[in-house]
């Protein structure tokens, strides 16, 4: 029989059984999108167009009678197991004469979910969160498929992997499923393949069971919804869903024209969901999302959450937590506050200003390694033995997640921006000590060969300016006259303050004799003036140290040290 043929003999099937199907409706077969319903002519109505009887629907109760069973199957959270099971059974099992076969023999052997692409399409998809999602899945499904063959105690029917995939924890789950063969209709019904085919037909298809039953005791339990699961799915989609006299009616709450495509929807999607679920992108779609991920040690992420850090719902294993970035919100305040606290120093009891823009840095960085993956990535410059749609929708996908990274990158800029305007009056640019401190810039010209600002990063001298300037506003009071720049009073507090608490050990003078050595007495006999007024003693420069990891941001985009008064953010 046709495609064409089963897909009226289904329809026909669905009439014979009592089913409403507006004659406005015509149900196209495309090479492009397979299935498709189009009005035949303008449609504005708030009256049912399909109506479906409830003994059409393949559920969960339909499931348990033809297993025998009296109790439901839950694996994984998912309450759909069995449902999954008999679907496979039906499409890939022997029974001819089954009641759901003119259903059953519409839906597609071929699936364009990226469970079924090749690996080398597969390849370009790795190091994102849909490749990510794809093995995560699958090994959730590998345990549900064994958790009800055992609960039903059926045999797989390929002994060798089932018992690789009981055995092993570690196993690579995706790898294995590649190595096996395709979907065909000789595939076992009681096979991994026909389960993962069976999963990939609920997740793009089935209709929450709430629709018929409020009191459902899983949210999550779903049915199969002959008819109505031929429209395909777009976001943003008005439709509404009624169960009443022992039918499930799809509305559509839109006017459509003649020959407009008639959409139904599971609800807004991003493209990780379209894609794994659907086969397909949405061009610029209004919910797609991205994630970022850190990988963190237990204990880091116990104390950010006891500091005060909202973290809790996005932690989603021991050592990871992960971000949800959005175009509407591209920089949630928990990631904010995440990197502010990863950059808080122990001597910190608060989140501070330096931290949020030492942390607005080390995002940065992060965003700018995605930005350029995904760019990467979506120039396919290598032969792919997939059709031009399947390219377009990898690239689409690819380019979707780089423009969510891009904007989070440009949000971040301009926050930084306004975040340093908004401060400024706590914040001192060592440029702007160099421009002003004349009697020091001099000392750096003999000592260094520094003539402008521009000369630290040719000479490699940054450090070393920035801890002997800190060191000459500790002598200030030593000098025979007052310094003609005067520096901010919260740097010279803070020295004061860590030369009373500090504690030196061995290791922190035998850390800093090179570098010290490397300095004076040299330059203390060079420019006494500058370098032999008050204590230059090695003891100075580790205060020192410690003063400029609590004072002191350099901003990575210009390289420009600035000093911080430490407020609380």
């Amino acid at each position: 029989m046709s495609a064409n043929s089963d897909l009226e003999a289904c329809i026909d099937w669905c009439r014979t059984n009592g089913s409403y199907v507006d004659d406005r409706i015509v149900f196209k077969l495309t090479e492009k999108v397979g299935i498709t319903a189009v009005a035949s002519e303008a449609i504005s109505t708030k009256k049912p167009l399909i109506s479906i009887p409830k003994k059409l629907l393949i559920t969960n109760e339909v499931a348990m009678k033809h297993f025998d069973i009296t109790e439901p199957v839950v694996s994984r959270g998912n309450p759909n197991v069995l449902g999954q099971l008999l679907t496979a059974k039906l499409k890939f099992g022997s029974d001819e004469e089954c009641f759901h076969r003119p259903y059953i023999r519409i839906l597609p052997l071929k699936l364009d979910q990226p469970y079924f692409w090749s690996a080398d399409q597969l390849e370009i998809l790795k190091g994102t969160d849909l490749h990510l999602m794809l093995r995560q899945n699958l090994a959730k499904m590998a345990s549900e498929w064994i958790d009800v063959l055992e609960f039903l105690k059926l045999k797989p029917n390929d002994m060798q992997f089932y018992n690789k995939l009981k055995s092993s924890q570690d196993i690579d789950i995706l790898s294995l499923f590649l190595s096996m063969n395709e979907i065909s209709i000789g595939t076992s019904w009681l096979s991994f393949p026909a389960y993962v085919w069976a999963t990939s037909i609920f997740n793009s298809r089935a209709f929450p069971e709430i629709i018929m039953n409020s009191q459902t005791s899983n949210i999550n339990q779903a049915f199969l919804y002959p008819i109505v699961d031929l429209l395909n799915h777009k976001n943003d989609t008005k439709v509404k869903w009624v169960f009443e006299n022992d039918e499930v009616s799809f509305i559509s709450l839109e006017s459509l024209k003649k020959s407009e495509e008639i959409f139904n929807s599971y609800g807004d999607k991003s493209n990780e969901e379209l894609l794994l679920n659907y086969g397909f992108v949405q061009e610029n779609n209004a919910n797609d999302f991205t994630r970022l991920s850190l990988k963190l040690e237990k204990q880091m992420l116990d104390n950010a959450s006891s500091f005060g850090i909202d973290i809790k719902d996005h932690i989603v294993a021991d050592d990871c937590v992960q971000f949800k970035l959005t175009n509407e919100q591209p920089l949630p305040d928990s990631l904010l506050e995440m990197f502010n606290f990863l950059c808080k120093l122990k001597s910190e009891s608060q989140l501070t200003l330096r931290g949020a823009l030492e942390g607005q840095d080390e995002l940065h960085e992060i965003l700018i390694q995605k930005v350029d993956f995904f760019k990467k990535r979506s120039k396919i410059n290598r032969p792919l033995a997939a059709s031009t749609d399947l390219i377009a929708t990898i690239k689409q996908y690819l380019n979707s997640d780089r423009r969510i990274y891009n904007n989070s990158l440009e949000a971040l800029q301009k926050l930084q921006k306004q975040t340093m305007r908004k401060n400024a009056i706590s914040m001192t640019s060592f440029k702007t000590i160099f421009k002003n401190d004349k009697e020091f810039a001099n000392s750096l010209l003999i000592a260094f060969g520094i003539a402008n600002f521009e000369d630290f990063a040719k000479q490699g001298c940054m450090r070393e300016a920035l801890l002997l300037w800190i060191v000459r506003v500790a002598n200030k009071d030593s000098y025979p006259r007052k310094l003609s720049y005067a520096p901010p009073r919260y740097i010279y507090d803070c020295f004061q303050e860590v030369n009373r608490s500090i504690v030196i050990q061995k290791e922190d003078v035998m850390e800093f004799m090179s570098f010290y050595k490397k300095l004076f007495p040299n330059l203390s006999k060079k420019i006494p003036e500058t370098f032999d007024v008050g204590n230059w003693g090695i003891r100075q420069f580790i205060v020192a140290d410690n003063v400029m990891d609590r004072l002191v941001w350099t901003r990575k985009q210009t390289q420009e040290p600035y000093f911080i008064l430490q407020n609380k953010i």
